[in-house]
């Protein structure tokens, strides 16, 4: 297998080729929450102006097409992939209809090079999707209105990125130089029946990360290996040893969800499946401290959290002084205070670990 690391419209705007999915692949299922979160990591990436990493796009070649076009079958990685020429629609139509201008290219040439093969709108498009939603792309590609497209999610999704365009503070210089910086793996497979089990490997095999998984890297990647000792040491460690036993890291994933829950109030995660992506936008767009003042917030308010396991309402934590006062925390307002029979205090506490431990 060959792999590169590769701008995706590097790869999407190769000249004289068309990307397949095959009939195999599921369908289109992106729904508005992923949309959202690819929305916000192009403005991310438009901001910083850098790269940002977006996954793996595995592919396997084919046979060129009656017209000399080179075919590729994209194995892994079509949600983006589709996702991103929606993008690509909706921006070329918000272009033509409003006289947007860009710096160095026109809704044309987008759409010659990244959606229309060679430019010519007689043929199909250069993303060509499984079966039940290959006229539905299409139809949008071609000018069709959302409600005139057969396909849900696509006309969803199409009607989700105009609507964001439509914004009064919507920026299409941005969007368009934020789209140009998603990076991914580029993976070539040399023949179409290698490809599953390496789709395999990388989807399904081995346990899945969870919240705390994703956080703690998130948190200690970008760090020097001195200062990720010394953060792991000092807070994260902590932070894990507060919570065991803990398989699946159920207790602590949880307690990650409620701090953030405390922190930041305008977005609310509805599944642990949410809360890493709203964790790291709360983190790049919202806070302004350093990594270890996150953490130590976070280590303090474990604290209280693993304390009250059991009885964990987030409007318990409403107030911000566990923020503050580290492990002598204040909770809604009342001081925390010594048990008056301290030997009665620790056996309840040892009988609620040891029921813990059952659950």
């Amino acid at each position: 297998m060959q792999t590169s690391n590769a701008l995706l419209l590097d790869i999407v705007g190769a000249s004289r080729t068309r990307f397949v999915i095959p009939p195999y692949q599921r369908a289109y299922s992106w729904k508005h929450r992923q949309c959202e979160e690819l929305w916000l990591d192009i403005f991310r990436a438009a901001r910083s102006a850098s790269q940002h990493f977006v996954g793996t796009l595995l592919y396997a070649p084919e046979r060129n097409d009656e017209n000399g076009n080179a075919r590729f079958s994209i194995v892994d990685g079509q949600q983006r992939t589709t996702t991103v020429s929606l993008i690509l629609v909706a921006l070329v139509r918000h272009l033509k209809n409003t006289g947007t201008t860009l710096a160095h290219t026109t809704a044309d040439e987008i759409e010659a090079r990244y959606l229309l093969l060679d430019g010519d709108s007689n043929l199909p498009g250069k993303l060509v999707l499984s079966r039940g939603d290959r006229t539905s792309y299409f139809d949008a590609l071609l000018g069709a209105k959302p409600n005139d497209i057969a396909s849900v999610n696509i006309a969803d999704n199409l009607a989700f990125f105009t609507e964001k365009m439509a914004e009064p503070d919507f920026d299409a210089e941005a969007l368009w130089q934020g789209l140009k910086l998603l990076s991914v793996i580029f993976a070539e497979v040399e023949k179409t029946e290698s490809a599953q089990p390496i789709f395999e490997s990388l989807n399904s095999k081995g346990a899945p990360l969870t919240t705390a998984d994703l956080v703690r890297n998130y948190l200690l990647l970008a760090e020097t290996h001195t200062q990720q000792t010394y953060l792991y040491d000092t807070y994260w460690s902590i932070i894990e040893s507060l919570f065991v036993p803990d398989p699946g890291s159920l207790r602590l994933d949880n307690a990650i969800q409620g701090w953030l829950s405390v922190r930041f109030r305008k977005v609310r995660a509805h599944g642990p499946g949410e809360v890493y992506s709203i964790f790291k936008r709360y983190v790049e767009d919202d806070y302004t401290g350093t990594t270890e003042d996150l953490l130590r917030e976070l280590r303090n308010f474990c604290f209280v959290w693993a304390e009250n396991y059991r009885y964990h309402a987030v409007k318990k934590f409403r107030t911000m002084d566990w923020a503050v006062n580290g492990a002598p925390t204040l909770t809604s307002g009342f001081t925390r205070q010594k048990a008056h029979d301290e030997a009665y205090a620790q056996r309840v506490r040892a009988e609620m670990r040891n029921t813990d431990a059952t659950l």
